[in-house]
């Protein structure tokens, strides 16, 4: 009796078992590990449950945009004109909080000069950019050998010059803001624009006759490259005149073909 009643219980619990481990793995099976599922089917990751925040940071003054200037060793026209854009954007915009500034200030008028003391630098900042995007387009020296390509030095010479130009008008933004900057004698903890500054009101410091000497020389290239393409013009002109005229004199001379028979 023990055994007819033992052997239809043991079965029941092997089939149970069984039962449950079939289940278990057909349940794993469902699930998409690789997670290519429904956003909002019956499986979903616990991460997409989780608030995302991005992280984002958008300048709002005029200290946000300086803190965006970045000039690398190795740097081309691209990160300039980048850098050109920020502090533009930067000077139209309206200052932190003192609280909130790049060096302590202790009164409205060390808040006076810590203003201009960065329009001043800002402003060196971008016309030391045009002078180094001009010099990509300007010649130290102007070799003989380069005067093969004399019209695309001319075009050159001509972006290089309204780059310089350029540099000229905010080299003269910054002398004026040098200037209302010393009518403070408090120095603010900004020891490099404390420096240009200086060397700015004394003399030491004179952007307007380095880009002068930059515009005379390269006025001198233009003059010596425009020289040499006009010469060439001339030659090529010469030539071509020459071989119409020999084409039009053997364009005259008929031959009168022999006809054998």
């Amino acid at each position: 009796m023990r055994v007819e009643i033992i052997r239809p219980l043991y079965c029941i619990l092997l089939g149970i078992f069984f039962y449950v481990e079939t289940t278990s793995i057909s349940a794993e099976i469902d699930l998409d590990y690789n997670y290519e599922y429904e956003k909002n089917g019956p499986y979903t990751k616990f991460s997409d449950w989780v608030p995302y925040k991005l992280h984002k940071w958008e300048p709002k003054f005029l200290e946000d945009y300086y803190q965006l200037y970045d000039l690398k060793l190795h740097y081309g026209e691209n990160e300039l004109r980048r850098n050109i854009y920020f502090l533009k954007i930067g000077l139209k915009k309206r200052f932190r909080h003192p609280k909130n500034a790049l060096c302590p200030v202790k009164d409205e008028e060390e808040y006076y000069k810590y203003r201009n003391l960065l329009f001043m630098h800002i402003n060196l900042q971008i016309m030391r950019s045009y002078m180094r995007i001009a010099s990509q387009f300007d010649k130290r020296h102007l070799y003989f050998h380069n005067l093969d390509f004399a019209y695309d030095l001319n075009r050159s010479f001509e972006v290089a010059d309204g780059f310089y130009k350029e540099a000229i008008l905010y080299w003269k933004e910054a002398q004026r803001y040098a200037d209302r900057s010393s009518e403070i004698d408090s120095d603010l903890d900004l020891g490099t624009m404390e420096t240009e500054r200086y060397e700015i009101i004394t003399g030491k410091l004179d952007f307007g006759k380095i880009i002068e000497d930059h515009l005379f020389r390269l006025e001198k290239k233009e003059t010596r490259s425009k020289n040499t393409w006009q010469n060439i013009q001339m030659q090529t002109n010469r030539f071509w005149n020459n071989r119409r005229s020999s084409f039009n004199r053997f364009s005259k001379i008929v031959v009168i073909p022999t006809i054998l028979r």
